[in-house]
């Protein structure tokens, strides 16, 4: 019931036909923040199976900790619950299957929360592939440009391999989920490069933001009482410094996926770019998409047929909500699914192979070697 866990308890609860029953954390003062905002109709637990075996509920939303996503989502889909589940899936692939098999014997439907491919850009560049533009997809390269990954990530537990695994994982599992929407393949290798180019260096893992004398002057000071994240929320955050010694998590990754039908991609993600957005370039044997991002909805799609100086520009259509639009219809969708009672887990395979991808670029940054990722079990 962080920032995230409140938006979303906020997003679920304002639709029709539903009701916020309960919230868990296993911290304290986590809960006294949910009470001030929810009051004493809601039911507030510690633990999460007492929370499922006491309460009377259909939906359960996670959006804990990347690490805490296997149990979470098998502890709600044992209790038979339609469960939302915040992305990255999990933080290995055997997690990631387990949910699955947990899933399977569930009568509950399974949804990752990966937005983007609700966003109108997304959806018009699936319509516009689905169409033939551009022929089937052989070639393609995304970017991930963070410019806010200094404030993001590098003040608290996220800077830290053991806590996070890669920022690739966190992060990247947007834009991977969509290049294996676009391709329509299934990953089968990664080589990645990454390193820690910028962030880290030997101030003491003890400075904060709130204390430090170069406060005034520094580009990565945050408020630690009043963060507002890209969502429209408000939280409270670490404030450690961003150059301190016990950050190891890398701020850059290039890598190259290949896929079972012979398709390659490259995927580069910087988080100390001077610009918050994503590019995409798709390459068929028909012609070329290339497409832009961001939060502002300045979404730009261009198409050019192979042969050909045309160039066709589309340009999607705004849409209220964060993600371009994406949060409020992801949630539309899952909600019509669980109303039509559908045991089903739409998507889930790619929000798999897409946490499998950055699993196996963290291990191929670190081995210098390709990995291959291992099939679903389904």
């Amino acid at each position: 019931m962080g920032g995230r866990g409140r938006y979303l308890a906020r997003c679920f609860a304002e639709r029709p036909r539903l009701a916020l029953r309960a919230v868990c954390d296993s911290d304290p003062e986590a809960l006294k923040i949910c009470r001030r905002m929810f009051g004493d109709q809601v039911a507030y637990y510690h633990n999460l199976k007492k929370m499922c075996a006491q309460e009377d509920l259909q939906i359960g939303v996670i959006a804990s900790w990347d690490r805490c996503h296997r149990d979470h989502a098998v502890t709600m889909l044992e209790h038979d619950l339609n469960v939302y589940l915040e992305k990255p899936m999990a933080q290995s692939v055997r997690d990631c299957d387990e949910i699955l098999r947990a899933w399977k014997k569930s009568s509950g439907l399974l949804l990752v929360g990966l937005e983007l491919r609700h966003c109108t850009l997304c959806r018009d560049i699936r319509r516009l592939l689905d169409r033939g533009e551009i022929g089937e997809v052989k070639v393609g390269m995304a970017v991930d440009n963070v410019s806010v990954g200094g404030q993001y990530y590098f003040h608290g537990r996220q800077r830290r391999k053991d806590f996070i695994k890669s920022l690739v994982l966190e992060k990247g599992t947007h834009t991977l989920d969509l290049m294996n929407w676009f391709v329509g393949a299934r990953p089968v290798r990664v080589f990645a490069e990454g390193g820690l180019d910028f962030f880290g260096g030997r101030i003491s893992n003890a400075r904060r933001c709130r204390n430090c004398r170069q406060r005034q002057s520094c580009n990565y000071y945050i408020d630690y009482r009043n963060f507002l994240m890209d969502y429209g929320v408000s939280v409270t955050k670490q404030d450690f410094c961003v150059w301190a010694r016990e950050i190891d998590v890398e701020d850059n990754t290039v890598m190259t996926v290949r896929y079972d039908n012979g398709a390659k991609i490259t995927y580069t993600e910087c988080h100390f770019t001077p610009d918050y957005n994503r590019h995409f370039t798709l390459i068929g044997g028909r012609g070329r998409l290339t497409a832009f991002y961001n939060n502002e909805q300045e979404f730009v799609i261009r198409v050019q047929k192979r042969m050909d100086t045309k160039v066709v520009e589309y340009h999607p259509p705004r849409s209220a909500g964060g993600h371009g639009g994406g949060d409020p219809r992801i949630l539309d969708d899952f909600l019509a699914k669980v109303r039509r009672g559908e045991h089903a887990c739409p998507g889930v395979l790619d929000a798999r192979n897409s946490a499998a991808i950055a699993i196996a670029a963290a291990e191929s940054s670190e081995t210098q070697k390709p990995v291959t990722i291992p099939r679903c079990f389904m």
